[in-house]
């Protein structure tokens, strides 16, 4: 398998845990507050990339610059982007904040083509288009009375906005640190710097109290939250982010709702629909467009 296939199996592998961590955040939220979920998860999550990088026997030092740039990834992309996306939807809808978020694989879009001129062909653009469409469809579940919701009239609102930009910058900014550094190591280190930003949080609310109160049905959320769509999830990201332009990566963003609906379904009771159906079709066809279709002044 090449390279490439090997990402787009990441990149797909990444959003469907992703897709899958709105079920079990619901189910640990109700045993610990956002933030303790946070610093557990993300602790979990660079303790698995410590053991990755031991196995491999990957050297820890870094140059001053880079433990620079890596701490203001970490910021930027593990501890903004989910403190403010998970503070605003406090007070958001969950249909309409996944609406919102479905904009993030067009912001890296823009933002690829202004920083890292990357170039989207007439016919990736289109499948942009048709996957988007699909998203709309799995989470209105056709009734256009969800799309009416939407509007810029509180905080919560403009947070996950916010949270759709944290994670476009922290996805291309990633890219000139992909170049040097192999995608374990250097989202070892962001990571790392994350979850030290989420300590501050966590001690001053006294977070380390609910520790104690977890029951093991919270720790298995808490675990997959921890090894599968942190450690697993994120390095998965990092390394189809080293290997295709972030236009083609954040596509796969996509799938995210698709596999969420399907996990509510076996572990929430939550009905499948027929525009769920519908709309999983339109998603896959275009993510398959995007990723299939020759980029301009590309010879693949």
């Amino acid at each position: 398998m090449n390279r490439s296939r090997s990402a787009i199996l990441k990149a797909t592998a990444a959003v469907c845990f992703w897709g899958a961590s709105f079920t079990a955040v619901k189910i640990a939220v109700s045993e610990v507050s956002p933030t303790t979920l946070l610093w557990l998860r993300f602790g979990i999550g660079i303790t698995c990339l410590a053991m990755l990088l031991v196995f491999e026997k990957r050297s820890f030092l870094l140059k001053g610059k880079d433990l620079r740039d890596f701490a203001l990834l970490g910021f930027i992309g593990i501890f903004l982007h989910n403190y403010i996306q998970s503070s605003g939807l406090k007070t958001v809808p969950a249909g309409v904040s996944v609406l919102i978020l479905a904009s993030t694989p067009i912001a890296i879009v823009i933002l690829g083509r202004f920083f890292l001129s990357e170039k989207i062909s007439f016919l990736q653009l289109i499948g942009m288009v048709i996957a988007a469409s699909g998203v709309v469809i799995v989470l209105s579940r056709g009734e256009i009375n969800v799309l009416r919701s939407i509007g810029i009239d509180n905080s919560g609102e403009l947070l996950v906005i916010g949270s759709v930009f944290t994670w476009a910058v922290f996805s291309v900014a990633s890219k000139g640190k992909l170049r040097d550094h192999p995608p374990d190591l250097a989202m070892f280190f962001a990571m790392t710097a994350g979850w030290v930003y989420t300590s501050v949080p966590f001690v001053l609310s006294g977070g380390y109290r609910e520790i104690a109160l977890i029951s093991l049905h919270g720790w298995s959320s808490i675990l997959f939250l921890g090894v599968f769509c942190s450690a697993l999830g994120y390095f998965f990201w990092y390394d189809a982010l080293s290997c295709l332009p972030a236009s083609r990566v954040g596509i796969f963003l996509y799938l995210s709702p698709l596999a969420g609906v399907s996990v509510a379904n076996i572990f929430l009771g939550e009905h499948l629909t027929v525009t769920v159906f519908l709309g999983g079709i339109l998603i896959l066809s275009g993510v398959t467009l995007v990723n299939f279709s020759k980029r301009p002044g590309s010879a693949e």
